[in-house]
């Protein structure tokens, strides 16, 4: 039986599983920026960003495909795990530090906004939002294709956070 608990918990699991794609996907684009980003903003020797970058690329591609795949549960406890000490760090440095790049999307160029922690904070509490949802009950497929399509929407919208804020305060 469909119950929204089971539907909601279905988007949240779709909308981490997507943003780690996003993520993974956006790094690579900009994987030079990106590994430099971790020395320069990050304070990451340039000898551990050369193994940090490709860990935390592949961490983000390994728990988006595993989620997609159907996994729920640990892969949905330990994406939780990353995106809070991601989080917490980047918090950390933005507070402790006058610019700092993380290449989080792909943006490589662009300082770390306030919107940029909204997003990540709201990422996390998605992800966190799922144990409260979770359901075991399977859902019917169209149902989980329509739960994907809604979770895209939900990730473009978090992914863009800095740069709908930026455009409604200008407007």
């Amino acid at each position: 039986m469909l119950t929204a608990l089971a539907f909601l918990s279905d988007i949240a699991r779709y909308v981490i599983a997507l943003l780690l794609l996003a993520a993974s996907v956006g790094k690579l684009r900009s994987y030079g920026d990106f590994r430099g980003n971790l020395a320069t903003s990050f304070g990451v020797a340039p000898a551990a960003a050369t193994v940090a970058a490709p860990a935390l690329v592949t961490a983000e591609l390994l728990l988006a495909g595993w989620l997609l795949a159907g996994g729920t549960q640990l892969p949905m406890l330990l994406s939780l795990l990353l995106l809070s000490t991601l989080t917490a760090v980047l918090a950390w440095r933005y507070f402790t530090h006058s610019v700092v790049r993380c290449s989080c999307f792909g943006e490589a160029a662009r300082p770390v906004s306030q919107y940029d922690l909204l997003r990540n904070v709201l990422a996390v509490g998605i992800n966190g939002a799922y144990f409260a949802l979770a359901q075991e009950a399977a859902l019917p497929a169209a149902t989980s294709v329509l739960a994907a399509g809604l979770a895209a929407i939900v990730c473009v919208a978090v992914i863009s956070l800095h740069d709908i804020a930026t455009l409604a305060k200008a407007g």
